[in-house]
């Protein structure tokens, strides 16, 4: 089971419009610049957009394990940052389709309810897109204030189901600084 010390990051990662690999590829290597360590990723998984517009397209999914310096708050910033860059407005609607989503879905063993910054993430524990690549990187994992691990909280999830797109997409080598 994967240790969640306290520089320990879970963020999900997804994408339904544009050219969404792509997209969540630049993604992989911004937040590879914010990982101390070589990141891990998930497999790269499609859904059904829930909640959202009949024409929104389907999504691209993903879920990466990094180890950061930065503190909760720093790297929701950084990833917000990198979110922009992606094209994504800093205003946008709930449930609106968008180019890049980046959510903290855990930060060690941190529990956090402020505004702006709830961790963990307040419905990852409810979603099958984020649950399926989560097990997958991390099996056993039981999410900071949830009873059980992923793997039965996917067993007792509703909504639409996740299938495979892609598996683990690999990032070229770290050049030597």
């Amino acid at each position: 089971m994967t240790d969640l010390s306290h520089n320990f990051a879970l963020v999900a990662l997804g994408s339904n419009l544009g050219a969404r690999e792509a997209t969540l590829t630049r993604a992989l290597i911004a937040l590879d610049d914010l990982s101390e360590a070589p990141l891990r990723c998930s497999s790269w998984w499609c859904s059904a957009p829930e909640l959202m517009a009949d024409d929104a397209g389907e999504f691209i999914n993903g879920v990466v394990e990094l180890q950061t310096t930065l503190s909760a708050w720093q790297l929701l910033q950084s990833l917000q940052t990198i979110e922009q860059q992606a094209g994504r407005p800093e205003a946008h609607g709930f449930n609106a389709s968008r180019v890049l989503d980046l959510d903290i879905i855990c930060f060690g063993e941190a529990v956090i309810d402020m505004p702006g910054l709830v961790i963990p993430h307040p419905r990852a524990w409810q979603r099958l897109f984020v649950l399926v690549p989560l097990a997958e990187l991390c099996p056993g994992l039981i999410l900071p204030g949830q009873p059980e691990s992923v793997e039965t909280l996917i067993d007792r999830a509703t909504g639409e189901p996740v299938t495979l797109l892609l598996a683990a997409p690999v990032l070229p080598p770290r050049l030597p600084l």
